[in-house]
């Protein structure tokens, strides 16, 4: 008979309708309750570990964790209300915690205080009470009952994250902050009393005294102390309301009940203090957040939601920025968020399906812990099936039943059954068949051909489950009718209607689940009468309870010797196998197990529940080794089901990457040819540069060769000079040393012999004491053996006297008896007259034996008086005993201070050996040194190699530096050029700008005085005066000089035409260089544009190529040649036509500077009544207007 052990392994879900679901342990590990434990999660290993729920509670009601992040409290609802507390190093209990004060079966609020000593718990209906407890000592502190009303209902507590006494609480209509005060909660005022109540649903500390409020109208208040901070009203086009908050550095977030996350951050500006920032959204439905747990460096927000899921929120700045209208991610994956309604398990991978009344399907692996496959549907699933290969599902719809094949990434439908709400099916062992019931009714299919096999109609009520036997000939069926039918598949009772063999049935119980043995020949039942039956042969052979818990599933593993059940209140039993009646229970779920199934192995249980959660349970059987198994076992198949349509459209992704890639790669070549002759030409310049490098190198070389020879001839002076001090300092402490061991040795010698002197005198005394005490015993001995000699001399004539007396008493006694009888008889019949005589001869006979009475009393006292001296000399004899017991001990004590000097004579010859020893060494160390010394100077030569290398390194980067800095300089000098030519041509011509508005001002005034003198034309009088005043006005001052020579005037007209004719010339020729490089332009365009006409034909032909059988040839060229060498001269060409081009202007440049230079020294003298020019020049390139 065997038990097998079971142990938690992985869970996936969690329990959303626990007050506070989540908590942060560190950065990288989280707890959560899932079922009936609590799960500790990491999220970078994926390894998760429980605590267990404690046994006869129904459900995990709330949790918190302590500020130390040391323990964890677990409130779980029972009659009383339970808290356990964790160690969360060791995950053993360490306190259970409980009241008989209130009438609450539950907590609904659990806080640690600060210093993590005393732990808080809001108690349920009807009470309301909050407790408070020292929990290390189990001792109740304090307790209050908080609710308003009874119908009032509390949601949360918690301490001041500073003060251990300050607590607040808030429930419906009620907010109340308390204070501890003597084992007493007193309760303070605060600003909200004034206001009318309103639900307030959750809070949050945001600081020592300040704690922030939500209410289900969606406003926010911000309390501090017994004032109202903030009142921070909802939105006009918000009805949600808020069901969490948190506070962090940078501000707080709150949740809402339509599932959206806002973010308030800190503003000074606006009368409520915190202003909302963005706001995000956490699943496409809109779902409650039940609660919010923010990371240690606060990057992370979890939220917790009411369909049972955890999603992760990046919090920082960052990450808000970019992710502002992207949905949460979940923590781990996507649960469940409603009833699991199936669960099975496949043989050839490690695969398990679950399907569930949220309209979803899903695939785990349970080797990595990971969901592999998520699919949505229109319709509740109700049952599952998996095929034993891991390539197809079977789902009972609510409208109908649908056989899927399980694809690379998907869930895809082939195949619907007319079967309605089917609440069970199953796959046969060999995968060919599988049965799905109808009502009633079970229909068997062929799996590979969808073709209806037969029906098996027996039942009278609902089927509920469905087992097939281990060779698939036998099926067995129970049903809420009472009835376990077990159908023969072999043989037909009808046509398409299977025989019935074995029958049981209990109308007063509804079954629930039922297993066979591998061989069929058992059944194992479970029903509403709380009672699993084991029936053979129709007959129930016994019957066991599982101590009065209502067992709702069954499965038996596939070895047939482990046996399992699972319970409506989510615990799981392990029976002992054959059924005995022994079972072992396990905390897994917080509702009813609805599902269970055991892979092929026997190695994992999995069980799923009404809670939403599947559960991985490690199956370890004492009896059976895991090795064994393994060994059984094929390796998992990695083969993957992929439809023709998507490995079609992968192949033509594929192609045309490739095709891609060969575009690219031609591309690429092209661009490395180019740039392998730009790099020859650098490289054939470097080269050269570096052969003239190399003669500059070699001269310094052979300078730095000279200086290598001086610095080897230093460093051998040197050498020598330390070895001749070491030589000097060696002999120096040889000679110390040997000067210490003379020292040493005769002290060594003095102390020997004042040894041997020691050992002579104490042996002397010693002998001495020796024969003293021997004599001094001796003389004892004697003088007490002849004493006792003598007492046993006179104890001897005692007892002789003794002797002599008794046998003298005898002896007289004798006489005495013989006389008297011979005077009795001889006086017989004398007797009257002898009478008196007689009676004096017996007086004087008594007189006589007292006499002697006496005499023998007096020789025993002195026989006492014997014994009395006798034990008087053994005490003296004692006493000498222990003078002889002393005397050695002083003799034992002047061995052991011999025995200490022999001691303190090793250990300076243990100090002689070690100076010896020290010496051997440094002569060891001056062997190592001079065999240093001796690598040293091989050492030297390499070093000074790389340093002569590291020096002409350092040389070439210095003058690379150089002709950067160089390089900088001419830069920054034709920078500054330009700088203050664009600066001087500015000035320019806001001087000209200038000068022409006083000219056009000078010009429209003397046009006005002119005007105003034509009407005296006719009048030469008034003409004149007018013309004289005039003149006065405009002529200030008479011009001073002679006439320019009309020689000198004619000279600057023609140097004016020459420098204005050879201006055109070079905007002509600057024209014709264009409109040459243009040419050139539009002609290596145009090479490129049929280079890339020629490439696309040759890719085509390649293509064709590919696809045909025959070779095509492709074309060449239109030129005839090589496209990059040609491209490459035309290059060439170009680059040395810009070259010539730039000479000649450089050569115009000084022509003109010539020019104007020849022009200013003209100008030198005054020239009146300059003749204007037509037009003003335009400025030549690189010259400003204002340089000469």
């Amino acid at each position: 008979m065997s038990m097998a052990a079971l142990l938690h392994r992985h869970l996936f879900g969690v329990k959303g309708d626990v007050r506070d679901p989540i908590c942060y342990i560190d950065e990288q590990t989280v707890l959560y309750p899932a079922g009936h434990n609590t799960c500790i999660f990491n999220l970078e290993q994926r390894i998760q570990r429980f605590l267990p729920g404690t046994e006869k509670t129904e459900e995990i009601t709330a949790i918190a964790v302590s500020p130390n992040k040391k323990f964890v409290a677990v409130a779980e609802k029972s009659d009383k209300g339970i808290i356990t507390v964790f160690d969360l190093h060791s995950l053993k209990r360490r306190r259970l915690l409980t009241t008989t004060d209130s009438n609450s079966k539950e907590f609904v609020s659990l806080a640690f205080s600060p210093d993590s000593k005393l732990l808080m718990a809001q108690g349920g209906a009807p009470d309301w009470v909050l407790m408070l407890w020292t929990w290390e000592k189990a001792k109740v502190v304090a307790a209050v009952k908080t609710a308003a009303t009874p119908n009032s209902v509390m949601y949360q507590c918690s301490f001041s994250p500073t003060d251990n006494n300050f607590i607040t609480v808030t429930g419906n209509g009620v907010f109340k902050q308390l204070k501890l005060v003597d084992s007493n909660l007193k309760l303070l005022p605060n600003a909200l009393n004034k206001r009318e109540p309103q639900n307030y649903l959750c809070h949050a500390w945001l600081s020592e005294e300040r704690v922030v409020v939500g209410t289900d109208t969606g406003d926010l208040l911000v309390v501090d102390g017994v004032e109202l901070k903030a009142f921070i009203p909802r939105a006009p086009s918000d009805s949600s309301s808020i069901e969490s908050v948190i506070g962090y550095s940078k501000g707080l977030v709150t949740g809402s009940d339509d599932g959206t996350i806002s973010v308030y951050d800190k503003s000074e500006e606006t009368k409520e203090q915190y202003k909302k920032g963005r706001t995000f959204t956490v699943d496409a439905s809109a779902v409650k957040i039940r609660h919010l747990a923010l990371s240690h460096t606060e990057e992370h927000l979890i939220c917790a939601t009411e369909n049972n899921q955890l999603y992760n929120f990046p919090l920082s700045n960052a990450d808000i920025a970019k992710d502002k209208d992207k949905p949460c991610e979940p923590l781990a994956f996507l649960f469940h968020s409603g009833q699991v309604t199936g669960v099975d398990t496949c043989i050839r991978k490690p695969l398990v399906a679950t399907c569930g009344l949220d309209k979803t399907v899903r695939i785990w692996n349970y080797a990595e812990k990971t969901l592999e496959l998520f699919k949505s549907f229109n319709e509740e699933a109700h049952s599952l099936a998996f095929h034993p290969s891991g390539l197809q599902l079977l789902v009972g719809f609510s409208d109908k039943m649908r056989l899927m094949n399980v694809v690379m990434d998907d869930i895809r439908p082939f195949k619907e059954f007319a079967v309605k709400a089917c609440r069970e099916c199953r796959f046969s062992h060999g995968g060919h068949m599988f049965a799905a019931v109808n009502g009633s009714t079970i229909n068997i299919f062929a799996t590979y051909t969808c073709e209806n096999l037969g029906n098996l109609r027996g039942h009278n009520g609902k089927v509920r489950s469905v087992c097939w036997s281990a060779d698939d000939t036998t099926l067995v069926s129970c049903g809420m009718d009472g009835a376990a039918y077990e159908w023969n598949l072999h043989s037909y009772a009808a046509p398409r209607e299977f025989k019935r063999g074995h029958e049981h049935v209990n109308k007063s119980c509804n079954l629930t689940s039922a297993v066979c043995t591998p061989d069929g020949a058992k059944t194992y039942v479970v029903g509403s009468d709380k009672k699993i039956r084991e029936i053979s042969e129709s007959n129930v052979a016994q019957e066991k309870t599982a101590g009065g818990t209502l067992m709702t599933q069954v499965v038996l593993s596939h070895s047939g010797k482990m046996l399992f059940t699972g319970a409506d209140n989510g615990t799981v039993q392990s029976w002992k196998f054959p059924l005995s009646g022994d079972y072992q229970e396990y905390q897994c779920h917080s509702r009813a197990v609805t599902r269970m199934c055991i892979t092929y192995d026997d190695t994992h249980l999995f069980t799923v529940s009404d809670d939403g959660c599947l559960l991985i349970i490690d199956v370890r059987d004492k009896e059976i080794r895991a090795a064994k198994r393994d060994k059984e076992m094929l390796p998992f198949s990695e083969e993957i089901l992929v439809t023709k349509s998507d490995l079609e459209e992968k192949t033509q992704n594929t192609n045309d990457l490739k095709n891609k890639v060969e575009e690219l790669t031609n591309h690429i070549g092209y661009q490395l040819r180019l740039k392998d002759k730009d790099t020859k030409d650098k490289m054939n310049a470097i080269a050269d540069k570096y052969k003239e490098d190399m003669e500059a190198e070699k001269a310094k070389y052979a300078m730095l060769e000279g200086e290598k020879t001086d610095m080897e001839l230093e460093y051998e002076d040197r050498i020598k000079s330390m070895e001749d001090r070491h030589a000097a300092t060696t002999q120096q402490t040889e000679a110390q040393y040997q000067q210490k061991i003379m020292s040493e040795v005769e002290r060594y010698q003095q102390l020997m012999e004042e040894k041997e002197l020691l050992n002579e005198r104490w042996d002397e005394q010693n002998s001495l004491l020796v024969e003293s005490h021997e004599r001094l015993v001796q003389e004892l001995t004697d003088e007490y053996e002849y004493k006792l000699q003598e007492e046993q001399l006179a104890l001897q004539r005692v007892k002789d006297d003794k002797d002599k007396l008794g046998r003298e008493l005898e002896e007289t006694r004798r006489q005495v008896e013989e006389d008297a009888d011979q005077e009795i008889e001889e006086l017989k019949d004398k007797y009257e007259v002898k009478l008196a005589a007689e009676r004096e001869q017996h007086l004087r006979l008594k007189g006589e034996n007292g006499i002697m009475r006496k005499k023998f009393t007096q020789q025993l006292k002195e026989i006492e008086d014997g014994k009395d001296d006798n034990k008087q000399l053994m005490a003296r004899q004692k006493e000498l005993y222990h003078q002889i017991s002393m005397l050695e001990k002083e003799i034992a004590g002047l061995k052991k201070e011999i025995r200490e000097r022999d001691e303190t004579i090793g250990d300076k010859e243990k100090r002689i050996y070690d100076l010896k020893k020290k010496n051997q060494e440094l002569e060891k160390f001056k062997f190592v040194l001079d065999y240093k010394i001796k690598e040293l100077k091989k050492q030297i030569e390499p070093r000074e190699l790389e340093i002569s290398d590291m020096k002409q390194q350092i040389k070439e980067m210095d003058h690379e530096l150089e002709r950067y800095h160089k390089n900088n300089s001419k830069l920054e000098l034709s920078i500054s050029d330009s700088k203050l030519k664009l600066e001087g041509q500015q000035h320019e011509i806001l001087a000209q700008r200038r000068h022409l508005n006083d000219v056009e001002n000078l010009l429209q005034r003397y046009r006005n005085d002119v005007h105003a003198v034509m009407p005296y034309i006719t009048e030469p009088k008034q003409l004149k005066e007018a013309v004289k005043a005039l003149y006065a006005k405009h002529v200030l001052s008479p011009p001073q000089g002679a006439q320019v020579d009309h020689d000198i005037q004619k000279e600057y007209n023609r140097q004016r035409d020459y420098l204005e004719k050879t201006v055109d010339s070079l905007k002509r020729k600057l024209s014709k260089d264009m409109e040459l490089h243009k040419t050139d332009s539009m002609r290596i365009m145009q090479e490129n544009v049929s280079l890339i006409k020629e490439i696309n034909e040759l890719r085509r032909e390649i293509k064709g190529l590919k696809q045909g059988p025959r070779p095509v040839q492709a074309p060449l060229p239109p030129n005839g040649k090589e496209t990059p060498m040609g491209s490459s001269g035309r290059g060439s060409r170009a680059a040395t036509a810009s070259v010539e081009a730039a000479k000649e202007i450089e050569m115009q440049r000084e022509e003109i500077l010539r020019l104007r230079q020849r022009l200013e020294s003209v100008q030198g003298n005054p020239i009146a009544n300059r003749p204007t020019s037509r037009e003003k020049l335009p400025p030549m390139d690189g010259f400003s207007e204002s340089e000469p």
